[in-house]
């Protein structure tokens, strides 16, 4: 997962070009964790445990999109599949999707199922948390608010991963307390799906290690069925490795919830901006 800063800028198109590099396509292989409706019309997103992509990315778990059209009829969590992974500019799909076998996900896979992940307008799930003070937490604790909710652990190694996305959420905080409507009228919330490990008292020393403050920004973690059930109706992958058992291999996923408790938007991975997701927010608070 590492390299996946580097394949980010390496796909950013230089706007001085004055010709359009032509699609790659690389060869993808591996097993299907979850599939499931995107937000963008006609498209689906496949969650998937692939081998090395040589030349290209190492072997992972990751969400793409299919080529629109795709038929996904036959296929499911478990399936071993060959592929085609298609790079043309800052857009990647997956076609050609062929099944090859079925293999047990492993025991430590949390797959989503399609109609567990939520649509825009859906009311979020109100699951009890705890936040970094010890004090339980619902999404509808901020009724009245709008929400930006990312997902994270607190032992992520990969620098555009989950400590992308904390750095990310102290320039949002920075943003929330420089603004009197945002100050009053956002909260912002990074949800553990390691709850094991991530009990109270861990994401208190990473919240305050990280600046956070509970008036702006909430740290959650929960019982495991609560966070199970929360991430997956979010959308989010996850998947502990029996060889390296700190290491969690997963989505990113993360959402902006209106005032009425109703889903605005998912961004799927780490492209998003602090100023695009401040005008969200901006946005959903006048709903």
């Amino acid at each position: 997962m590492r390299p996946i800063a580097l394949l980010l800028a390496a796909l950013t198109l230089c706007a001085s070009c004055t010709r359009r590099e032509p699609a790659r396509q690389y060869p993808l292989r591996g097993q299907i964790v979850s599939l499931g409706a995107s937000q963008l019309a006609g498209q689906t997103e496949i969650t998937v445990k692939h081998e090395d992509i040589p030349g290209f990315m190492p072997a992972m778990t990751m969400a793409y999109f299919l080529k629109a059209g795709t038929s996904t009829e036959g296929i499911g969590p478990g399936d071993l599949f060959t592929a085609t992974l298609v790079v043309d500019g800052s857009s990647m799909w997956v076609q050609d999707l062929r099944k090859t076998g079925h293999a047990d996900l492993p025991q430590t896979a949390r797959p989503i199922r399609i109609l567990d992940v939520m649509a825009p307008g859906d009311l979020v799930p109100d699951d009890p948390l705890v936040d970094q003070t010890g004090a339980e937490r619902r999404f509808s604790s901020w009724r009245g608010q709008a929400l930006a909710v990312t997902f994270v652990y607190t032992r992520c190694p990969v620098p555009d991963f989950c400590p992308l996305m904390d750095r990310h959420f102290g320039d949002l905080q920075r943003a929330v307390q420089a603004d009197a409507n945002l100050r009053a009228g956002a909260h912002l919330v990074s949800v553990s799906f390691d709850p094991r490990h991530d009990t109270p008292e861990a994401i208190k020393a990473h919240a305050k290690a990280r600046g956070a403050d509970p008036r702006v920004w909430s740290y959650l973690t929960g019982e495991p069925s609560a966070i199970d059930h929360v991430t997956s109706r979010f959308g989010v992958s996850v998947i502990e490795e029996h060889d390296a058992p700190e290491s969690i291999t997963h989505n990113l996923r993360t959402a902006v919830i209106d005032p009425k408790g109703r889903l605005v938007k998912i961004y799927n991975g780490n492209e998003w901006t602090v100023d695009a997701l401040l005008a969200d927010l901006r946005d959903a608070r006048g709903r």
